[in-house]
């Protein structure tokens, strides 16, 4: 219902304003469009369930045909009131950290362009961190299957409630842009057997790029600014009633405030018939015991007539910053659950895959792909039990449907 009154209120929102400024809105038009795939996938890694991102409570399981990881579908409402004023509606089906497809408002916003060059958008929004597009769900804007795994798989609270403003301006054979937006962070994740909803938390992002004709370039950042997060109190309590001085600033180490940091760069070039997309980024998260770590992923295709052969290469490792301890031996269920806290963000992993996209009509493409996946721990892979999986080798062999109308 929120999500429905939030919707209504945008679209009301633009007329209103439009009418107030004596834009022209006599006439309003309106277009429906939306995305969708319909993606199947498969591997024999016993007691495994792979996970293209920490969003999804579940995936693609061991030795059955699994649907659930890639598939989703989004529908889109804009209405344009006049050459200044538009406002946008988008809802997403996918498999949530609930482990339901229950549709969520994506998108909401009311855009603006009081000149031409600029553009303010204000409502719920994306973080603009994705080479091909607003969004890592409309699979038919990738070349693969899924956008890369092993660097956006991480990614949580990728859209907010607040504003952005962007600026376009030809720089020689080019087009550049400049996008600054911030707002109040949205999104969940299942970590550890656990459905969770972060604490109240603030984004703010910046994004670069320039677009030519067969080269673009493109680097962003954006930090996401959490407080009252409580997770870590049970351990910090356990700590705290522990003697001894290296427990004791342990515990005082544990705070309720932190930043979630990431930085990219990448570049894309078409000439003729080839393609390549490269991409390296940089995250870190302050909450105890801190984490830094990289990601990078390449992409290089040749298309042939309606079809595009392509092969992967992704890599992620992402490390805690230590914060050592040592307990008496009648301590070890604590030292036991300190070292899982410490550990718990850990991820090595790394994929080579191949694969051949089909053209067959315009706006479908049919997908084959098969990747070779390994990692020694993986918070994406998990067990049984919904806990990381460690040192795991499978191959996935992917089919997927993308469309968009």
């Amino acid at each position: 219902m929120k999500r429905f009154l939030l919707a209504t209120g945008l679209l009301g929102l633009a007329v209103s304003t439009a009418v107030a400024a004596g834009e022209p809105v006599d006439a309003p038009t309106w277009r429906i469009g939306g995305y969708g795939t319909l993606g199947a996938g498969y591997h024999r890694s016993d007691g495994v369930t792979y996970r293209r991102d920490l969003e999804q409570a579940g995936g693609i399981e061991s030795r059955k045909i699994g649907f659930r990881a890639d598939t989703r579908l989004g529908v889109q409402l804009v209405g344009t009131f006049s050459p200044r004023w538009s406002a946008t509606v988008q809802g997403l089906s996918r498999l949530n950290n609930e482990g339901s497809w229950e549709p969520s408002l994506a998108w909401g916003f009311v855009r603006y362009s009081p000149r031409e060059g600029m553009d303010i958008r204000v409502g719920r929004l994306g973080v603009d961190i994705y080479p091909d597009g607003d969004s890592r769900h409309v699979g038919y804007a990738n070349t693969g299957a899924r956008s890369p795994v092993e660097l956006f798989g991480m990614v949580t609270q990728d859209r907010f409630d607040g504003i952005d403003v962007a600026l376009h301006q030809p720089m020689g054979d080019g087009l550049a842009s400049f996008k600054l937006y911030g707002g109040r962070s949205r999104g969940d994740f299942f970590l550890y057997n656990q459905s969770i909803t972060p604490a109240d938390s603030q984004t703010v992002g910046a994004t670069l790029e320039w677009a030519g004709e067969a080269l673009t370039l493109r680097a962003a950042w954006v930090d996401i600014y959490g407080k009252g997060d409580y997770s870590l109190q049970t351990v910090q309590r356990a700590l705290l009633s522990v003697p001894l001085p290296e427990a004791q600033l342990r515990a005082s180490q544990i705070k309720t405030a932190h930043h979630l940091t990431f930085a990219a760069i990448s570049a894309q070039y078409e000439n003729g018939p080839f393609s390549l997309q490269t991409i390296f980024g940089w995250e870190r998260f302050s909450q105890f015991p801190s984490y830094e770590g990289w990601g990078a992923n390449v992409v290089a295709a040749y298309r042939m007539g309606a079809w595009k052969p392509y092969v992967s290469y992704g890599r992620v490792s992402f490390d805690s910053g230590g914060r050592s301890l040592t307990l008496p031996g009648s301590l070890a269920a604590l030292q036991s659950a300190y070292q899982t806290v410490v550990d718990r963000l850990n991820m090595h992993q790394r994929s080579v895959g191949i694969g051949v996209r089909y053209d067959f009509a315009p706006d479908y493409a049919l997908k084959l792909q098969a990747d070779h996946v390994k990692a020694s721990d993986s918070a994406l892979l998990i067990d049984a039990t919904g806990m990381p999986a460690r040192d795991v080798s499978l191959t996935l062999y992917s089919v997927v449907l993308d469309f968009v109308f």
